[in-house]
């Protein structure tokens, strides 16, 4: 039985912990932390990675506990709808990362992988070794690096092109559901800063308040609610609700690599592919990812040669996810606030365009024809 060491016990490292043990390899994660989670957030599932859940048997659970959407729509400066999108023909689900994290940790365990925390990595070797802070090494069939933006495996093999942050941030904060907040994702525009409501369960509602990170009042941290209504009166109502305990702030990442692998270790999730969060895919494609890593693997008896093709195939889709979501997150803070109008009148154009309307919405999904499991990665 071909042997899987994983860095990282995070959404991309239980997924593909369990994409790999449910093909028969046997699966360790090792994590740092003694006790793995997820900060209290929500997040979108589109229909890349809806269907590798369903193949994992939790599909069914994530929809009940998060929050099937209705309708995806931007509201700007003067509280016009500029984009409108009906999702009810196909699944957008927005939940808790944590519910996402614990189910997939579940799948994980439950299809034959090991965890095992405390452990500290601090880097690879291309001949299939995961190595320890404490001198230690594990070597394996094949090593895998799930291990998050500042990522030990792919500095250890030199694989970073880019790694770095944007001009803008986000502050995300899980704030308890009232009746008014219905089953639509919602961004709103204010010149240089945005806000995102959507439920993601019974009980909460997922908020995430983008700004310039060179202002300081974006930054601060309990958030700075009299700034924000400043700049959203019409929102006082969610930020009111938003109590000094709640939130996390991050400078939005980016990390390009020259390659997503090297012998027989492969990087996945935010360690290959850092991106701004406009799309709701990060997780969404690494999820995808992981799962096409195991397919691939499955019908390849050389390691090496695998993932060499594993990247040609999901790496194209990924890195257009990537730049699109980049181009709007730059658009969104670097737009002059002058000509907010004339960026609200070009989205709106865009969207009743057929043809470009129709790219950008295989994209936002994450680049998928169709939603089943053969699709579930990006490009053949």
């Amino acid at each position: 039985m071909p042997t899987v060491a994983i860095a990282g016990a995070g959404i991309a490292g239980f997924a593909a912990a369990a994409a790999l043990a449910r093909k028969g390899f046997a699966v360790r994660v090792y994590e740092r932390s003694e006790e793995p989670r997820e900060f209290g957030a929500g997040i979108y599932l589109k229909e890349n990675s809806l269907p590798v859940f369903d193949d994992f048997g939790v599909g069914e659970r994530i929809a009940e506990r998060g929050v099937r959407i209705r309708a995806a729509r931007i509201v700007d400066e003067t509280g016009t709808v500029i984009v409108n999108r009906s999702v009810e023909q196909e699944r957008l689900i927005v939940a808790l990362r944590a519910d996402v994290h614990n189910l997939l940790r579940e799948a994980a365990v439950q299809a034959g992988a090991e965890l095992v925390t405390g452990r500290t990595v601090t880097g690879a070797d291309p001949a299939g070794r995961l190595l320890f802070a404490d001198g230690d090494a594990v070597e394996a069939d094949l090593v895998i690096g799930a291990d998050g933006l500042h990522s030990s495996v792919r500095e250890s093999l030199s694989l970073t092109r880019v790694k770095g942050t944007l001009g803008d941030g986000a502050t995300r904060v899980v704030i308890p559901r009232t009746e008014a907040d219905e089953a639509y994702s919602t961004e709103y525009w204010s010149g240089r800063h945005r806000v995102g409501v959507a439920p993601c369960s019974e009980d909460l509602t997922y908020v995430f308040i983008i700004g310039p990170e060179d202002e300081e009042r974006v930054r601060r941290l309990p958030l700075d609610r009299e700034y924000w209504t400043e700049q959203f009166p019409h929102l006082k109502h969610v930020f009111d609700r938003v109590s000094d305990d709640m939130g996390v702030h991050h400078a939005h990442p980016y990390v390009e690599c020259t390659s997503w692998t090297s012998g027989r270790v492969a990087i996945i999730g935010d360690a290959a592919h850092a991106q701004p969060p406009n799309f709701g895919q990060g997780a969404g494609v690494a999820v995808a990812a992981a799962w096409r890593m195991a397919e691939t693997l499955a019908d390849h008896s050389d390691i090496s040669v695998g993932l060499l093709e594993w990247e040609r195939r999901t790496r194209p889709g990924i890195d257009m996810v990537q730049r699109l979501t980049t181009v709007y997150d730059v658009a969104g803070y670097a737009w002059p606030e002058e000509l907010a109008p004339v960026r609200a009148g070009i989205f709106h154009d865009l969207s009743l365009h057929p043809m470009i309307s129709s790219q950008w919405e295989y994209w936002w999904r994450g680049g998928v024809e169709a939603p089943r499991p053969e699709s579930a990665g990006l490009s053949k």
